[in-house]
């Protein structure tokens, strides 16, 4: 049996990458190789012995085997170090009356296994937790912090006139706010303790609250062919079709995520954030309203060929609050409940 490395064209057929004319050892493939940049053979010395293989096999990762050569001549270690530089392969020396380099092949010789994955461990999911920061001042401070959210009048958001006074007043190392004359009459007056209250937590220091969000990781590791075709949901090919007309910011629902990616309710979907929408309310000449949307911003995918035949596809889907009308959602509104609603009146200030 001649045992070779494969690849496999468009249709499927299995080629042997070309011999070289060198002589060839049945239980070592990369004796009939010719390496694919320099055009090296294999070093013929009759002193160069290769011991046991060792493949390991991993659905994520595919194959990998371990060739372990020895030699009494320096000159055959460093043939063999050239030589495999060349493919790419990792390699450690080690010298002593016998001189061994073990050699590290990123696909695996023996089964040839690396073109045939399970369609069970075709894509693989991993959750990353992260911390953000949100300014104070544009974050929205409770009236009452043993008090939740939705409580009436609980959320505040200040108003856009006095965001500014707030950050004015820390720049110029003001004590107080000061609010432009005429600043919209009293409807600011039931802001102005929680303006005064942030100016006070930045003056001591404070400059922002943590924000903890998530983010998804999917990666899957394919032949060149991509046999199992992962990576390859109605999701993927409606990304493609949106940047291919220039949107790239867009984000689903976890409920959405959940169905167009098919993942197992079972398993990652139960430790996702849900979903949700907040209302903000900015206090101008007239309320205006507007939401946030909490879903998964999705990234393109990143490719990292590991060999000419093994590619490793990661992506990510990025949990956040994101601000509607800046990102094209796929997911309905309904998926996105209303939770908490900034109070244009608030109540219930606590000295």
């Amino acid at each position: 049996m001649n045992a070779q490395v494969n690849y496999f064209d468009d249709s499927g057929t299995a080629v042997g990458i070309p011999k070289g004319t060198t002589n060839y050892n049945p239980a070592d493939p990369f004796r009939s190789l010719i390496s694919p940049n320099k055009g090296l053979t294999f070093p013929t010395s009759q002193n160069i012995k290769l011991q046991a293989r060792e493949e390991n096999f991993s659905a994520t990762q595919l194959g990998n085997t371990t060739h372990i050569y020895t030699s009494p001549w320096y000159q055959d270690i460093q043939n063999l170090a050239n030589y495999f530089a060349d493919w790419s392969c990792e390699y450690k020396i080690n010298e002593g009356p016998v001189l061994l380099i073990t050699v590290q092949i990123p696909w695996g010789t023996i089964s040839q296994q690396d073109f045939y994955l399970s369609d069970f461990a075709n894509e693989r999911w991993e959750i990353v937790p992260n911390t953000d920061q949100k300014s104070i001042i544009t974050n929205g401070i409770l009236a009452n912090p043993f008090l939740p959210p939705t409580a009436n009048g609980n959320y505040v958001v200040l108003p856009d006139v006095l965001k500014v006074a707030v950050q004015r007043a820390y720049e110029n190392k003001a004590t107080t706010i000061t609010v432009p004359s005429g600043s919209y009459g009293t409807s600011l007056a039931p802001f102005i303790p929680y303006a005064q209250r942030i100016l006070n937590y930045a003056r001591g220091d404070i400059q922002a609250v943590p924000s903890y969000t998530q983010t998804l990781k999917r990666s899957a590791v394919i032949d060149r062919r991509n046999t199992n075709r992962a990576f390859q949901k109605a999701a993927d090919q409606t990304r493609e079709q949106l940047n291919a007309q220039g949107t790239i910011n867009f984000i689903y629902s976890t409920k959405g995520l959940i169905n167009a990616y098919e993942i197992q309710q079972d398993s990652v979907a139960q430790f996702l954030y849900p979903s949700y929408k907040k209302q903000i309310t900015v206090i101008g000449i007239e309320p205006v309203q507007y939401y946030a949307y909490a879903g998964w911003l999705v990234k393109p995918p990143i490719a990292t060929f590991i060999t000419p035949n093994k590619v490793q596809l990661t992506q990510e889907f990025l949990w956040n609050e994101w601000i509607g009308g800046l990102d094209y959602s796929f997911s309905p509104v309904d998926d996105f409940p209303l939770i908490i609603n900034p109070s244009a009146s608030p109540t219930g200030f606590m000295p």
